[in-house]
């Protein structure tokens, strides 16, 4: 139990470093609706929990916060089916200012899976003082769950793992790698083009 938290500790210490992320699986693939109208006035609430390979909540910072909230803000605007919404999230912003009748909750949870090649490669990041690369895994699941007039209409699941590799020397890569996190992107693209096609919300009138 020890080790376990030590290498909890030199994990988040690790965090210093620079880190490139990727998927293990691709999946879903993008599926975008045909769009005639827009979808209008939806509020989207995330919150965002991260937990350690011995079951312990990691504390998240405000810059995850606001780069979780860029993210999530950016795909959604992306999608040509809506138009007119707000993104919140839990830990950043009031969510007493939320008040529209149509409401989707985003919570996305990782998960730090403790298998041998996380302790392993733990151990020798901290032997080479960061020069050896960490491996850690991550199960990350996302659920969204639309809400309308305060009554829960439906929910959508998904899980990826993800593989998230650490490394001092990485920083010098950094510039050269786009950036990834715990949620495949086609996850929210998807559900926004699935809430679409699902005719949850109403149509914008304009």
């Amino acid at each position: 139990m020890k080790f376990l938290k030590f290498a909890m500790t030199i994990l988040l210490i690790s965090t210093l470093n620079q880190c490139i992320t990727y998927l293990k699986k691709d999946i879903p693939a993008y599926n975008p609706a045909k769009v005639e109208k827009k979808i209008s006035n939806v509020d989207f609430v995330l919150f965002y929990k991260s937990f350690n390979a011995i079951g312990e909540k990691f504390p998240v910072s405000e810059a995850v916060h606001k780069a979780n909230k860029q993210a999530f803000t950016e795909i959604i605007a992306g999608c040509k089916c809506i138009s007119k919404f707000n993104v919140y999230v839990d830990g950043l912003d009031d969510l007493s200012k939320v008040n529209n009748k149509n409401l989707v909750n985003i919570e996305v949870t990782s998960r730090v899976k403790p298998n041998s090649a996380f302790f392993i490669t733990t151990t020798l990041h901290v032997i080479t003082a960061g020069l050896f690369p960490l491996f850690a895994e991550f199960n990350g699941k996302t659920e969204f769950i639309a809400f309308s007039q305060g009554k829960e209409i439906k929910r959508y699941s998904y899980e990826n793992d993800v593989v998230e590799v650490r490394q001092l020397l990485l920083i010098f890569a950094m510039p050269f790698t786009q950036r990834s996190y715990i949620t495949n992107q086609n996850v929210p693209d998807n559900f926004v083009n699935d809430i679409y096609r699902d005719k949850l919300y109403s149509f914008d009138s304009n």
